[in-house]
C-alpha cells in the first residue's frame, strides 16, 4: 500500500530577518458582569478556549508565538487579525475574524508544495462492529481533539516532507520550518447567557458548562466537555463534534462527519447527512434523522425512554445489558439486521401504512430501565446482541 500524503500548509516567505520564538499580544481586555448580562462572540477563522471565569468578569486573552518568522511577517499576520470587544448596556459583544485560518499550531516551510505529512496508512482495518464502551468513548473525544497532528514538532518531525514537482517526496532542513501557535483564552462566568455564531471556527469548552448557550457553527469544530442546560440550542454544520455529555436541550446536526458524544440526556436532536456514535443513552432522548448512520452503544440503567424518528437511516442498535426494558419498531421499507442475515424486509404500501415490524416486551424481570421505541422508513437497522459483527456496509 502506498503511503498517504497529507497537505499541511502551503506558504512562500522571505527566509532574510528569521527570529527566534516570539510571544506577541494580539488582544487582551476584561468586563465585568452580573446574573443579567448577556454576550455574542462572533467567530470567524478564529480559534479559541472557553473557560470559567473565577472573578465573576469575562475575560479576552489572545495571544500569537511565533518560531523561525521574520519580523515582517510576525507584523503581516497581527495585521491580518481583527479582534475587538465592547460592552453596551450590559451586552458584551466581541468579533474575531482573521484573514486566513488561524489554528492552535500552523506549520509552514518554504517550498512551492509547502509541507505534506507522510505515513504508512496500512493501518489494521476491519469490518466488524463492536460495542464501544463509554469510557472508552471518552477517551477518543479526549484524545488531543484532533490527534497527534496537535502534538509537539517532533513528535513526527521524521514524516514531515516536501514534494518536487513531480510529486515525489523530499527530505526537509528541519530548522527551517516555521511554527505559529494560537492561543485566544476566553474566560466566562457560569451565569452569562452566550450566543455564539462561528465560520470556520474551532471552538474548545475546556470546563462544564451551565451557562445558557446559543451555538451556530458553520464549518470548523467543537469539543465541549458537559454541557449542561435545558435551554441550550445548537445547530453545527458540517464540523466536527465531540462532546464528552449533553444534556438538556435541542441540537441541530447537519453533515457531521465524524460526531463523537459521550452521552446523552434530556435531549432533543434533529440531524441529516451525519455520522454519530454516542456512548450512552441516558434518560428521555429524543433523536429525528434523515440519511444519517448511528450507533448506540450502551444505556443507563434507568433511561426511561427513548424515541428515533428517521428515513433513510442507518442505525446500529446495541441492546442494553443485564436489565429489563421492552423494544417497539414500527416503519417500512426497513431491513432489520443480525450480522449479515437479513430478518424483517418490510415494503412499503400504497397508502404508506407502517407495520409493526419488530417488537420485544419487558420480561417482568429485575429493574425495568425503559422503552426504546423506532419509528423508521426505508432504513436499515443492524441488531447486536453482543459485541461483534462481520456486517460490511
Amino acid at each position: 500500500m502506498k503511503p498517504l500524503v497529507f497537505k499541511i500548509y502551503i506558504l512562500m516567505f522571505i527566509t532574510s530577518g528569521l527570529v527566534c520564538a516570539q510571544k506577541k499580544t494580539v488582544y487582551s481586555e476584561a468586563f465585568s458582569t452580573d446574573k443579567n448580562t448577556t454576550a455574542i462572540f462572533n467567530l470567524e477563522n478564529t480559534t479559541v478556549a472557553i473557560e470559567a471565569s473565577a472573578d465573576d468578569r469575562v475575560h479576552f486573552d489572545y495571544t500569537l508565538e511565533f518560531n523561525g518568522y521574520s519580523k515582517k511577517e510576525i507584523e503581516e499576520k497581527i495585521q491580518s487579525v481583527s479582534v475587538e470587544a465592547t460592552k453596551f448596556e450590559n451586552h458584551i459583544t466581541l468579533v474575531s475574524a482573521s484573514i486566513t485560518k488561524i489554528s492552535d499550531v500552523t506549520y509552514a516551510y518554504d517550498a512551492p508544495n509547502g509541507l505534506v505529512l507522510n505515513y504508512n496508512g496500512s493501518s489494521k482495518h476491519t469490518d466488524s462492529i463492536v460495542r464501544k464502551t463509554k469510557d472508552s468513548i471518552l477517551k477518543e473525544i479526549r484524545y488531543n481533539n484532533f490527534g497527534k497532528l496537535k502534538a509537539p514538532f517532533k513528535y513526527f518531525e521524521d514524516r514531515f516532507k516536501t514534494q518536487d514537482k513531480n510529486g515525489k517526496l523530499k527530505n526537509i532542513n528541519k530548522g527551517n520550518v516555521k511554527i505559529l501557535r494560537s492561543h485566544f483564552i476566553i474566560k466566562i462566568p457560569p451565569y452569562l447567557k452566550l450566543k455564539i455564531n462561528g465560520k470556520d471556527a474551532q471552538i474548545t469548552m475546556r470546563d462544564d458548562s451551565m451557562n445558557e448557550l446559543s451555538v451556530v457553527l458553520k464549518r470548523g469544530y467543537l469539543y465541549a466537555k458537559q454541557l449542561i442546560n435545558e435551554y441550550n440550542v445548537f445547530k453545527i454544520e458540517n464540523a466536527n463534534l465531540r462532546a464528552e455529555a449533553i444534556i438538556g436541550g435541542t441540537y441541530d446536526f447537519n453533515n457531521i462527519s465524524n460526531g463523537l458524544i459521550g452521552s446523552a440526556q434530556r435531549v432533543n436532536i434533529t440531524s441529516e447527512f451525519s455520522k454519530i456514535q454516542i456512548g450512552e443513552l441516558q434518560e428521555k432522548v429524543t433523536i429525528t434523522d434523515f440519511n444519517s448512520e448511528y450507533f448506540f452503544y450502551n444505556w443507563d440503567t434507568d433511561f426511561k425512554r427513548f424515541d428515533l424518528f428517521s428515513e433513510y437511516s442507518k442505525i446500529h442498535l446495541f441492546y442494553p445489558k443485564n436489565y429489563d426494558f421492552s423494544l417497539k419498531v414500527m416503519g417500512n421499507n426497513t431491513k432489520s439486521m443480525y450480522g449479515s442475515k437479513m430478518e424483517v424486509n418490510m415494503q412499503p404500501t400504497s397508502k404508506g401504512v407502517k407495520y409493526n415490524m419488530m417488537e420485544r416486551k419487558a420480561k417482568g424481570e429485575g429493574y425495568f430501565s425503559g422503552a426504546i421505541n423506532f419509528d423508521i422508513i426505508h432504513g436499515i437497522i443492524y441488531n447486536y446482541n453482543d459485541t461483534f459483527s462481520n456486517s460490511k456496509h
